[in-house]
């Protein structure tokens, strides 16, 4: 019976490539270059339209007005005009200029630019003053016509008199506007969209030297050698920094395997040869399996006290906090002994680490002082750092440095493997933490760790 083939999982498809950058902020950047362009256009064309037909609505009122002036009305109730002065297009035909009254319904008197055309004629009593519309002129062009109804004193007579021109020479003033506005807001953003290429293409510049450095270093390694803006130099130093981090973790963690390698050969080769005797020896083979089991810790204490750090990067942690958890824990550890844990801490004082290293560096240094005090310990924090002190027999100044190696115990009669300093020793030197030794002020052992204040560059 043939089993059933796992079904395959499907292969991703390729994703659509993002937009770069680059072409984010230009195509960004000609959106609002086209729309701020096209609304000031607009606007523009709108405000040149309405300047030239109120330039034109002002020349027909005036040319209505003389119409007006030379209106006659004969003793036989004929309608006679005379001669209108400053524009010679009303007697030449088709000319574009037009004049015309009536009487509301037939004309009485006509420019000779009408020729046998009668413009058309609107009734009377509408709105009064002049009045704009457009009509259609002798040859079907379009006209602006201005218009007003004259009452005679009587109350009797109407007359309706209009002057007319051809919008040919208007709308074709309007349309090279057009296309003067157009060539010229079209040549403006070319050459604003250009701009903000060459703009964006020099800006990203060292964006490009970030990449090509970042390729030096996967082909060569190293940090990175880059001249950056301030934009990005602080990236560059972070990337920097967590190179040199890394440099450092795997330069320690193959001393370590180094060490623990040689240090398993004896032990090793010792218990291979009690084995091999006729009768082993089995308190050997014991104390040798015992060093082996140190040599595990030892390395085991040493790599967590070098891991990376478990916090956020600018993370701070209240060390009142941390060290309160820490004392009720210790309280009960140290339950058969009159242990007094004193907690004097800031509420600035705030540690630059990760939560697990703090409580790790503070645990082993609070334990630490539990096992040698006689009665007091108090754990003292502010903004640049902590103190953990303890009313024991306190170290010589040549037993500091004995203290933070691994293993390393000044008294047999403690329990404990030795390591507990020496782990804080670890920790501080990879966090770029400060730790001093000195004398509590009841003549014990003062331990202390400082940090950079808040706002201070980290070391």
């Amino acid at each position: 019976m043939s089993e059933t083939p796992a079904a395959a999982a499907p292969l991703a498809r390729p994703g659509r490539r993002p937009l770069s950058l680059r072409g984010r902020l230009i195509l960004g950047a000609t959106l609002w270059l086209v729309l701020a362009l096209a609304v000031g256009g607009w606007v523009l064309s709108a405000a040149f339209r309405d300047a030239v037909e109120a330039g034109l609505h002002e020349r027909l009122r005036a040319q209505l007005r003389a119409l007006t002036a030379q209106l006659e009305i004969t003793p036989d109730a004929l309608v006679q005009v005379g001669t209108l002065l400053g524009e010679p297009r009303f007697d030449q035909p088709y000319s574009g200029w037009y004049w015309q009254v009536s009487d509301g319904t037939t004309p009485q008197a006509r420019s000779r630019s009408l020729w046998d055309f009668a413009l058309p004629v609107s009734p009377p009593g509408g709105e009064s003053g002049v009045r704009f519309r457009h009509d259609r002129g002798p040859r079907g062009e379009e006209i602006e016509t201005a218009e007003r109804d004259l009452t005679f004193s009587d109350g009797k007579r109407v007359l309706h008199i209009a002057v007319a021109v051809s919008r040919r020479d208007l709308d074709a003033d309007i349309a090279r506007f057009h296309l003067l506005l157009l060539l010229a807001l079209g040549g403006l953003g070319l050459g604003l969209i250009l701009a903000v290429a060459v703009q964006v293409s020099y800006g990203l510049r060292p964006l490009g030297a970030l990449a090509e450095a970042l390729a030096r270093l996967r082909r060569q390694g190293g940090p990175l050698d880059l001249a950056a803006p301030a934009e990005i130099a602080p990236l560059v130093t972070a990337l920097n920094e967590v190179l040199e981090h890394d440099s450092r973790l795997i330069a320690r963690a193959r001393a370590h395997v180094g060490a623990l390698a040689h240090g398993l050969k004896t032990p090793l080769a010792v218990i291979e040869a009690e084995l091999a005797a006729p009768r082993p020896d089995r308190s050997e083979i014991t104390a040798q399996i015992a060093r082996l089991t140190r040599l595990v810790e030892v390395h085991l204490a040493r790599a967590r006290a070098e891991a990376a750090p478990s916090g956020p990067l600018g993370a701070r942690v209240a060390v009142a906090e941390v060290a309160t958890e820490l004392r009720a824990a210790l309280l009960k550890i140290h339950a058969g002994r009159e242990l007094t844990i004193e907690i004097a801490c800031d509420a600035d004082a705030l540690a630059p680490l990760g939560r697990d290293d703090l409580a790790e560096m503070l645990g082993n240094l609070m334990d630490n002082a539990c096992k040698w005090a006689k009665s007091r310990v108090r754990v003292r924090a502010d903004a640049g750092g902590l103190a953990v002190e303890d009313d024991g027999r306190g170290l010589s100044e040549a037993e500091w440095s004995l203290a933070t190696q691994r293993g390393t115990r000044l008294d047999l009669s403690t329990p404990g493997s030795g390591l507990g300093l020496a782990i804080v020793s670890d920790l501080a030197a990879l966090l770029g933490l400060g730790l001093g030794f000195d004398r509590s002020v009841w003549g014990g052992l003062a331990v202390t760790l400082s940090w950079p204040p808040p706002g201070a560059p980290h070391p």
